[in-house]
């Protein structure tokens, strides 16, 4: 008798989140501190590592509030960034040095076009800011992690040679960014993979936005190679399309963990929650058909997914609303043109309504003669119908 081999033990997840910080610079969001506060303390109990809070040096309300945030929240680490100028970095040690476990992340444009029109910098001044930064931040603190913005539009050498430089002043994690949302899941992937070989005990952090819609695919091609750690933005909120989004790379993990042989240490039972919140004090709802967090993620609006997951809801959701802080009366089954009579006698069930066969079959054609002239019935048509068919 042979035995199976076993699998190994999924490695766990490192979550970098950054809703405070890149997910407040989505055009229209600004957060009060209270408010950052409170979302900072909901993401924490979620069991995420590191919060990502803000940039200090930028206004006195971000210093205040990223300050208030390190003062209050102990569970998580508490990070501030800050360009690779020495000002800049002092601030943010400044606001996060009160944190039981302050983190903060310099950072520098890397790729030839950024070098050339933000900085004005060649590729030598460049390299050496990052050096700097890093050599000065570990003054402060020994967490000191680095970004090296738009690295997917940079010279593989450069990359390499700014790497191989913040690694020797002893840097934690190195942020490889895919800053405007440009690379294919497989040439990011390939990029960690040719990092991890030259530099084994580099530490990194995936960080990808939305442009192409790739964010996701991206960070778990990041992860799949050797990234140790992910940077994500509840609801895909960030610059542009947004940043990875928090809740479809946890659920993505924790959906295939054993294929992807990942896992997280975070409770998903608090997504909606968490989700919600956000949503309130950002004033950006997420689209009815958003992953995971979409009002529409647990719908069924065709009559053959209405009939299958009636009888089982497993025939078309690969996760429980439950899972992520749903109730299961949460899961919509909305009577359409399209529904079939399924999803119209569960309907009047939930009113109160048990109809025959004969009785449904009128309610039925009396529902699509109504759906040719409404989008979706509301409950008063469907008492009507229910009391007209049962007379």
């Amino acid at each position: 008798m042979t035995t199976q081999p076993q699998r190994p033990q999924p490695r766990i997840v490192k979550f970098y989140e950054t809703t405070l910080r890149d997910g407040e610079q989505t055009p229209g969001v600004n957060y009060f501190p209270e408010e950052k506060l409170e979302i900072a303390r909901a993401l924490a109990d979620m069991g995420f590592d590191t919060l990502d809070v803000g940039f200090p040096v930028s206004s006195p309300s971000e210093f205040e509030a990223v300050r208030l945030i390190a003062s209050q929240v102990e569970n998580a680490e508490i990070c501030a960034i800050a360009r690779a100028v020495r000002g800049d970095i002092e601030a943010a040690w400044e606001a996060v040095k009160v944190a039981a476990h302050p983190v903060i992340e310099p950072f520098i444009s890397v790729s030839p076009i950024h070098r050339q029109v933000k900085l004005g910098k060649s590729r030598q001044e460049v390299l050496e800011m990052a050096r700097t930064a890093v050599a000065y931040a570990r003054t402060l603190t020994d967490t000191v992690d680095f970004a090296l913005e738009d690295t997917t539009r940079t010279e593989h050498d450069f990359i390499l040679e700014v790497c191989e430089a913040i690694l020797k002043e002893g840097v934690r994690f190195v942020t490889i960014c895919d800053t405007v949302g440009y690379a294919l899941p497989w040439e990011f992937g390939q990029l960690i993979a040719d990092l991890k070989r030259e530099f084994p005990t580099i530490r990194i952090s995936a960080h990808c936005h939305n442009d192409l819609g790739l964010a996701v695919a991206n960070a778990l091609e990041g992860l799949r190679n050797g990234a140790e750690r992910v940077d994500t933005s509840f609801n895909g909120l960030g610059e542009r399309a947004g940043n990875a989004a928090t809740e479809e790379v946890v659920m993505a993990i924790r959906t295939r963990s054993a294929d992807l042989g990942l896992d997280v240490r975070v409770d998903t039972t608090k997504i909606i929650p968490t989700s919600r919140l956000i949503a309130k004090y950002s004033g950006m709802q997420p689209q009815w058909t958003k992953a995971i967090v979409g009002q529409n993620a647990f719908s069924h609006g065709g009559g053959i997914h209405q009939d299958g997951v009636l009888k089982d809801a497993r025939t078309y959701e690969i996760m429980t609303p439950e899972s992520i802080g749903l109730s299961p009366t949460e899961r919509r089954i909305r009577m359409g043109k399209l529904s079939g009579r399924a999803a119209l006698a569960a309907q009047m069930r939930e009113l109160g309504y048990t109809l025959e066969q004969e009785q449904l079959n009128r309610a039925f054609e009396m529902a699509k003669l109504l759906l040719g002239k409404k989008r979706e019935l509301e409950e008063l048509d469907l008492r009507y119908i229910a009391e007209t068919a049962m007379k």
